[in-house]
């Protein structure tokens, strides 16, 4: 694992356990998430690797601080780490510089761990775990073009691109995509829509007949998905229907992923709307 500064989250290892910690006291007590990583951690570090250890410790510690759950127990086994020294040898091959600046964290650690904490906060999970849509259905959603910036690398014109604020584009639900499966708690996963895109910008809402004329869009990689947020605040904003179903060739190994389509990103590099016509004009 890496280290990048002298903090306590510096390194690797707290960055990809935070997730971990996360899930862990989302579902569970206290005591059942503490048990939970614990177990977790012990199949991941060597017992001698002083180093993760310190990082574990450490930034589950922080984390249980910030969040107003250390417990007496946790606080007490790392004041007794920083007390003994236990771990500092990496810092001492690092020279007399970088062992005194880690030092110095670690002493006000201490301190804040020793101090009273926040009160208890509610865990927060940024993920989607919720499959929105069933397999097959046909979801329209308005493109919402008038406050986005028209991008260079677009395939339309701007004129084009305003033109279509509140016209529908559909697409179709091929199946979920899971990003993530928290190792400690497999019930919190990131789950994605993967779908298919009509190749068509239409005026009003259309009908499944007129939908079997129109072919996919980015048909030059007939293996292409899309992937999208499975959130329904996005859909909701975008005055999304169900308008019927299609379960042809859903059996077809949807592989490549071609894009994703983050709504909720409104940059002037960057939006979705430009990406879906993109792929419909491109």
């Amino acid at each position: 694992m890496g280290t990048w500064n002298v903090s306590i989250n510096g390194n690797d290892t707290a960055q990809d356990l935070k997730s971990e910690y996360q899930a862990a006291f989302f579902y569970n007590d206290v005591d059942i998430a503490l048990s939970k990583i614990d177990a977790y951690v012990r199949t991941m570090f060597d017992e001698t690797d002083e180093e993760e250890w310190c990082n574990y410790y450490y930034s589950l510690a922080d984390y249980m601080w910030k969040h107003g759950i250390l417990t007496d127990t946790i606080r007490n086994q790392v004041i007794t780490m920083i007390d003994t020294g236990f771990g500092l040898e990496l810092w001492k091959d690092a020279g007399v510089k970088p062992l005194e600046k880690r030092k110095k964290a670690l002493t006000e650690f201490r301190n804040k761990l020793l101090s009273p904490q926040p009160p208890k906060k509610k865990i927060r999970i940024d993920l989607h775990m919720t499959p929105i849509f069933e397999v097959g259905d046909l979801v329209a959603l308005q493109l919402k073009t008038s406050d986005k910036h028209y991008l260079d690398k677009s395939k339309f014109t701007e004129e084009t691109f305003k033109a279509c604020d509140g016209k529908y584009v559909v697409l179709r639900k091929v199946c979920d995509d899971i990003s993530y499966v928290s190792s400690v708690e497999p019930n919190v996963k990131d789950i994605w829509i993967r779908f298919q895109l009509y190749k068509e910008v239409f005026n009003s809402l259309p009908t499944t007949d007129q939908l079997e004329q129109i072919p996919w869009a980015n048909t030059e990689n007939t293996n292409g998905s899309f992937i999208c947020e499975s959130s329904m605040f996005y859909f909701k904003k975008r005055n999304y229907s169900v308008i019927g179903k299609n379960e042809k060739n859903l059996e077809f190994p949807f592989n490549n992923v071609i894009n994703v389509y983050s709504f909720g990103i409104n940059k002037p590099w960057y939006n979705a709307d430009t990406q879906i016509l993109n792929a419909i004009y491109g």
